[in-house]
């Protein structure tokens, strides 16, 4: 008789939710990742242009130029803003995927320390039965001996 935990299918079903959740936190974590890439990439070429700006406004330059410069600096500063919330959107979800994971961490914990207080049992049922067994075994021994 081999030990069967009654709710092995529970736990194996808390497990796969823990390695769901786990991968969906990887997903959006590298989402993060890239989205904040993103983000630093658009100030460094904002701050870059800015001073290449600075130079050339030393230098004279045409009404069209800097009308030009000037929406593009604004084209830049919407597309920083537009990456910073899409960095605190992924954040949030990130954090709302790591509280899921966490949880499902937890009942996942919960389910394998009931199987294997189970277990533990089962164990200690069998030792109990195979422990009676000897001693059946040894009395009828030394009543068949004594005979």
């Amino acid at each position: 008789m081999s030990f069967q935990f009654r709710f092995e299918k529970i736990l194996s079903m808390k497990e796969k939710e823990k390695e769901s959740a786990l991968n969906e936190m990887n997903v959006f974590r590298k989402l993060k990742e890239t989205a904040e890439k993103q983000l630093l990439d658009m100030i460094d070429k904002k701050e870059s242009y800015l001073r290449d700006y600075e130079r050339l406004m030393k230098n004279t330059l045409r009404i069209t130029d800097i009308q030009e410069s000037e929406q593009y600096i604004h084209f830049l500063n919407k597309q920083i803003e537009k990456l910073r919330k899409k960095v605190m959107e992924l954040t949030k979800e990130f954090q709302v995927k790591n509280h899921l994971l966490l949880a499902k961490n937890q009942e996942e914990k919960m389910w394998s320390s009931w199987r294997e207080k189970s277990f533990a049992e089962y164990t200690d049922k069998i030792n109990r039965e195979e422990q009676n067994l000897l001693d059946e075994m040894a009395v009828i021994r030394y009543f068949h001996h004594k005979n």
